[in-house]
């Protein structure tokens, strides 16, 4: 009898859990060549202790490393001795699992438990979508709750993409060609100035032609 009202009470939480909480990374933009720090939410009403999830990176994004393992860092929501550890696995997705050996609760009831950063290669468009998969949270009374799948959207931030002069979508010697007209003062050409500060000093100069032509020799493009 006593295990049988446990069960019941174990399946009434997992299912306010399904319809109340959530793990998640808010949707976000992003700059060619960009890194930004980038958070993984829950949103609860159930005391939680660990998790583990399956992120899957798209291509054009790559999440920060140090010696050769992926940097994920829990926030002041952690108890004392919460733990978290990651590890690459052979589908491709970064399994992050965190817990605690004396079963502390995560603190708080909304915000970002764990934060780590992602880089946008020099050629990424468009957008993309980092997914979340196998969502797993543990009570601190010791319930297995599964969440659903997670999506987030990244797209290019309003800046557009450095050097992209014509605003074609690709940083090509016709960008050059583009910014040296500009220099000269000819307005014939499509010109994108927001693009146009490649070296990042604040003017648009002849510099800033050097600095392109070192990017696309470099192959940075």
């Amino acid at each position: 009898m006593k295990k049988t009202v446990l069960l019941i009470i174990s399946m009434v939480v997992a299912l306010w859990a399904a319809a109340t909480d959530r793990f998640y990374i808010q949707d976000f933009a992003i700059s060619p060549g960009e890194t930004v720090t980038v958070s993984i939410l829950l949103d609860n009403e159930i005391a939680y202790t660990a998790f583990q999830t399956d992120i899957y990176i798209p291509e054009g994004l790559t999440i920060e490393q140090e010696d050769g393992e992926y940097i994920f860092d829990l926030t002041s929501r952690k108890a004392h001795d919460h733990n978290i550890a990651s590890q690459l696995q052979a589908d491709g997705a970064i399994r992050v699992m965190s817990y605690s050996p004396g079963i502390k609760g995560y603190s708080g009831n909304s915000g970002p438990l764990v934060t780590f950063m992602v880089t946008a290669d020099n050629d990424f468009t468009g957008t993309a979508v980092i997914q979340m998969k196998t969502i797993l949270l543990i009570t601190t009374s010791g319930v297995e709750i599964p969440f659903d799948n997670e999506e987030c959207h990244v797209t290019l931030t309003a800046e557009g993409i450095k050097g992209d002069m014509n605003d074609d979508g690709y940083v090509t010697i016709a960008d050059v060609t583009v910014l040296i007209d500009y220099l000269l003062g000819s307005s014939e050409l499509h010109f994108n100035s927001d693009n146009a500060d490649v070296n990042g000093n604040g003017e648009i100069t002849i510099a800033d032609v050097t600095a392109l032509i070192d990017m696309l020799l470099a192959g940075d493009k």
